[in-house]
């Protein structure tokens, strides 16, 4: 899809994010009339994804550095604790983003859009046409929703900084001189940035299945190399570990599953965006997935090495093992190939604003988006260069951000869109609704604050 036609569907009213009342008022539906021409499929999009191909970047978003994680989540909950939680966790993320989508349809009906707006234009628009303090609301909720937005996907692709440039000195050290683990991350530095300069998800599309691919063998042969020799009895692992570190648990957990920052985005790519939330559609098929993956990983990790058990499960495996040198050199690679997918969400947001500039400039759009994604990139890098700790930040990126747009945002979103409605809410509805935000806010406060009281320990101890 060409720059002009995605800031179009998009629905900024434009110029993007509150840059004027005159642009507010530019229907987004004559935006789209004007500018969007619908060349395959019915999402009107250039490059349009099959169900295989929409299938595949949902479980590669999920599929990163925080599967590898969920060893370390398993010991901060306890083994039976953390499996029940997880299943938990996983089905009010799959609930709340179909409310999410549901809220994005209902705004979409309303404005005549051919196509779902995106995260921020279903908070403000929903909100704008809710009940008591909703439309009052709509600008400030917007505006953290994509805040936490742009903070949950740079989270996530400084942790691949992270988790790559550890397994490669990891394995580079037993065949050269140690060298210390950020030249390592300069080194990825070349190939990310080349990756994220690919402006189309189509085009991404090759990229993401063989990352996926080398993703789910990795997840194998991880599983194989932990299993091989046997486990330890469960009478030696915590069934349920203290209370305080709960948090630490959801916050890897909610990093791990949460997919809804690319979710909007991946359904609007489809040739047939119907085949996105329908009951085997691409988000509970793809959730299913996501759920068995992050069970077997975090029970077979805690069960495997207990206590000792670190960020990234791949750290714990034999250094001298030639297949376990393999295997992360393979999974730097998966990660490598994931980290587009995560940017793509912060430049969608942030070029809103960078097009509203461009008129003070002789630079092209397309030439202005590809320095906003060398930037991205370079900003993720440097605070890669400060990050303590994997687990606790994966942690803390989380339970901050990640909490906030699953289970914060949609049961509100959904209060708001179904107020009009014949029959209004109902009390099921409003009970499922407040547990929602309940857990939200719980999750997010609490986990947030362990994080960083952790975290705060580790920089003192370091």
């Amino acid at each position: 899809m060409t720059l002009d036609a995605e800031a179009a569907h998009r629905g900024h009213g434009g110029h993007g994010y509150g840059h004027g009342q005159d642009a507010r008022k530019k229907s987004t539906a004559s935006i789209v009339a004007e500018k969007v021409v619908v060349v395959a499929g019915e999402g009107g999009v250039e490059h349009p994804t099959s169900y295989c191909q929409t299938l595949i970047h949902l479980v590669k978003g999920s599929v990163g550095s925080g599967m590898f994680a969920m060893g370390d989540a398993f010991r901060n909950a306890g083994l039976v604790a953390s499996f029940v939680l997880t299943l938990f966790i996983g089905t009010v993320c799959v609930y709340a983003q179909h409310q999410l989508i549901n809220a994005s349809n209902v705004v979409s009906r309303r404005r005549g859009l051919g196509r779902l707006p995106d995260y921020a234009d279903t908070v403000e628009h929903t909100f704008r046409a809710g009940p008591g303090l909703f439309p009052r609301l709509a600008t400030p909720a917007r505006v953290l929703a994509n805040v936490f937005l742009v903070m949950t996907q740079l989270g996530f692709c400084c942790v691949y900084f992270v988790f790559i440039s550890s397994n490669v000195k990891q394995v580079l050290d037993d065949h050269i001189v140690p060298i210390d683990v950020h030249v390592y991350m300069a080194m990825a530095l070349v190939p990310i940035l080349l990756l994220t300069l690919v402006r189309s998800l189509k085009f991404l599309a090759p990229v993401s299945l063989v990352s996926t691919v080398i993703m789910c063998a990795g997840i194998a042969v991880t599983l194989y190399e932990c299993t091989k020799d046997g486990l330890p009895p469960l009478s030696e692992r915590r069934l349920l570990a203290e209370w305080h570190r709960w948090p630490l648990f959801f916050g890897t957990v909610v990093y791990s599953f949460e997919s809804v920052g690319i979710i909007m985005q991946l359904k609007n790519e489809m040739g047939n965006p119907r085949d996105f939330s329908r009951p085997l559609g691409v988000m509970n098929v793809g959730s299913v997935v996501i759920g068995v993956l992050l069970v077997s990983v975090g029970s077979v990790g805690y069960l495997k090495f207990g206590d000792d058990v670190q960020g990234s499960l791949t750290l714990n495996l034999d250094q001298k093992s030639v297949e376990c040198q393999v295997l992360r050199i393979g999974l730097c690679l998966g990660i490598l190939g994931t980290f587009p997918l995560q940017a793509y969400v912060p430049v969608d947001i942030m070029r809103g604003a960078l097009q509203s500039r461009l008129g003070k400039t002789r630079l092209s759009p397309a030439r202005a988006e590809l320095c906003l994604r060398a930037l991205i990139v370079l900003l993720t890098f440097l605070l890669a260069e400060a990050i303590p700790n994997l687990g606790l930040f994966i942690s803390l990126v989380g339970a901050l951000s990640s909490s906030s747009l699953a289970f914060l945002f949609p049961p509100l979103l959904d209060w708001a869109s179904r107020w009009r409605q014949p029959g209004g809410v109902g009390a099921l509805r409003h009970a499922t609704n407040a547990l929602i935000l309940l857990m939200g806010v719980l999750v997010t406060g609490w986990g947030t604050y362990a994080a960083l009281v952790d975290i705060t320990s580790a920089l003192s101890a370091g």
